[in-house]
Order: structure tokens, then sequence, then C-alpha cells
């Protein structure tokens, strides 16, 4: 897995973008921006990178790349569904929050990746399936 300032850094020359006019553009501090493309900053926020990855107008197949810092393979190729398209922007960033949380979980290395993948999938489901109800009661 590369690295998120490597991955920034790319995806912003590509656009022949500054740190000053991606920072203008996301609203994310020149110095954070900085601090992520030299290695300073691991993991950025789920905020900041929606904030950066919408300024920079990613394509699902750079997105799922980018966020895939955040989060283990198995769950960054879960994000970006149909479902997920279907999700407000608050469901979107609870989705997001939730499998950030998951993705502590698997730290542990006595996890396999079959019952990795089995939790995120109910995981996921149980979330989507509680959106649907909750939205019918309204």
């Amino acid at each position: 897995m590369a690295e998120l300032g490597i991955i920034l850094k790319k995806m912003r020359e590509k656009r022949d973008l500054t740190i000053i006019k991606l920072a203008e553009l996301s609203g994310v501090g020149q110095g954070t921006i900085g601090d992520i493309e030299r290695g300073k900053i691991k993991r950025g926020s789920m905020k900041t990178l929606e904030k950066l990855s919408k300024a920079l107008r990613l394509n699902e197949e750079e997105r799922n790349e980018f966020f895939s810092i955040l989060v283990p393979k198995d769950i960054g190729a879960k994000i970006i569904t149909p479902q997920y398209k279907a999700l407000d922007k608050r469901g979107r960033m609870q989705l997001n929050d939730l499998l950030q949380e998951t993705s502590l979980m698997f730290n542990d290395e006595t996890i396999s990746e079959e019952d990795k993948k089995k939790m995120l999938d109910a995981i996921t489901d149980a979330f989507y399936d509680a959106k649907a109800k909750n939205k019918k009661t309204k």
C-alpha cells in the first residue's frame, strides 16, 4: 500500500495544482497538505481526505486509491458502491466513520482475511439495513 503523501502529491501534480492552490480549493491548510505530502501525517482524517478528494475532483478509481490509506484494501474496495452513492452526505460520513472504526479491529494479525471480509460485509449490510428502516419510519 502506497503512502498517503505519495498518492496525494501524485494526484495534485497530475492536475497541475500547487499546494497553495489545492489549499484554496479544499479549505485544508497549506501546512497540513505539506505535512501529508512529506509523510509527517501518515493518515489524514476522513473529513480532510473528503475535502481534498472533492477539490482534486477524483474519479472513482482515484478515490478508492486515496481512501484505501485509511482502511485495509478489503474495506476500501467496499466503500464506493451503488448503495454508497445513494447515501446523502451525512450517511456517507456515518458509513465512512463506521468503516474507519471497524478497521481498528483489523489490527490484530490473528484475524484471517476471510473473517475480516465476513465481519466487514455484516457491518456494512447492517448499516444499509438500518438506513433503509430509518427511512421507512420517517
